[in-house]
């Protein structure tokens, strides 16, 4: 319970930050996908810990997954005249599979310290914004 949690906690902080500047790829579709991944994560981890490992393959959910979540986040890129939008809202949708998959396989400290990672990456244009208004 405690994954399922945790995982759709920091897909919700960081959907957020993607509500928050008014970006595609807000916090309840961030948390439900971070959540969905989760648990699959853990889902596999009961496979592989009940069937054989010679029967069955877990780590195929996990990787289906990350390829599904592709046409979900190209789903939020849209291409008008001369600009592309949607690119850094698609990429979060992306990696949180892969931080999700962390937190439900047990991996907390690199689930969250790259949870940490993109929250920066994704605020770090609004800081330069701000510090290059402050300069003028």
């Amino acid at each position: 319970m405690f994954r399922l949690i945790l995982s759709a906690l920091i897909g919700y902080i960081l959907g957020k930050e993607r509500k928050q500047h008014d970006k595609e790829g807000g916090s309840r579709t961030l948390a439900i996908v971070s959540l969905a991944s989760c648990l699959v994560a853990l889902i596999s981890l009961e496979i592989a810990t009940k069937i054989q490992p010679e029967i069955m393959n877990f780590t195929r959910m996990m990787s289906y997954c990350i390829v599904g979540i592709g046409f979900l986040g190209s789903s939020v890129i849209v291409q008008t005249k001369n600009k592309i939008d949607g690119l850094t809202s698609a990429s979060l949708i992306w990696i949180s599979v892969p931080i999700s998959f962390c937190i439900g396989l047990g991996f907390y400290f690199y689930g969250i310290i790259s949870a940490v990672i993109v929250y920066l990456i994704l605020e770090s244009k609004y800081w330069l914004i701000k510090i290059r208004k402050e300069d003028e």
